[in-house]
């Protein structure tokens, strides 16, 4: 059964082992939470309305891997000291993180900024294996879902098959999300 296991507020509070890790990032409010309960098939994430709840690196048991949420950057209503420590929890697991292997950058259908394209660029540089998930595809109708896919290729300059379409809500596209880790873990072995 998968389950949560620890927070973290810094590195030294990081579980040291050699297991293998997969990694949600996302502004606040992009539904990272939810995409993990999606996973799970029940709640081990806890989830919240008020943005900037997340201030932390939560890590999560899958059996023969991890999964971390990562704190959402973004959030206006939050000081700039805590967006400094944001982004500094954020890089310094992105980073430095020796187990990580997968990094799945959660973007919001509806709603991407220049923050996302900034993130994606950031992690281009330093990591490798980085997958867009478009959440929240659910608030779209097939038609505005189609441009937004066009955009966001075009603006993360990927191809739109590329992009993993999902909705945590309504568990749409979980599967993929399923199948890029387990063809990642036959790259592992």
């Amino acid at each position: 059964m998968f389950h949560f296991i620890k927070s973290a507020f810094n590195s030294t509070q990081w579980i040291k082992d050699d297991i293998t890790e997969y990694c949600f990032v996302g502004r606040s409010n992009v539904g990272k939470s939810t995409l993990i309960n999606a996973l799970a098939k029940h709640d081990i994430a806890r989830t919240s309305k008020t943005p900037g709840r997340t201030l932390c690196v939560n890590f999560y048991d899958f059996d023969r891997f991890r999964i971390v949420d990562l704190p959402g950057y973004g959030f206006a209503s939050v000081s700039k000291t805590k967006k400094d420590e944001v982004t500094q929890i954020i890089s310094e697991y992105v980073f430095n993180r020796v187990n990580l292997f997968l990094v799945f950058l959660v973007i919001d259908a509806n709603v991407f900024s220049p923050l996302d394209q900034q993130m994606y660029q950031q992690l281009e540089k330093k990591f490798a294996n980085i997958v867009l998930v478009v959440n929240k595809i659910d608030r779209l109708n097939k038609n505005e879902l189609n441009q937004k896919i066009q955009q966001i290729a075009t603006k993360f300059s990927v191809e739109p098959a590329k992009l993993l379409l999902v909705s945590g809500k309504k568990r749409i596209g979980i599967e993929q999300i399923w199948k890029t880790i387990y063809a990642s873990q036959r790259t592992i072995s």
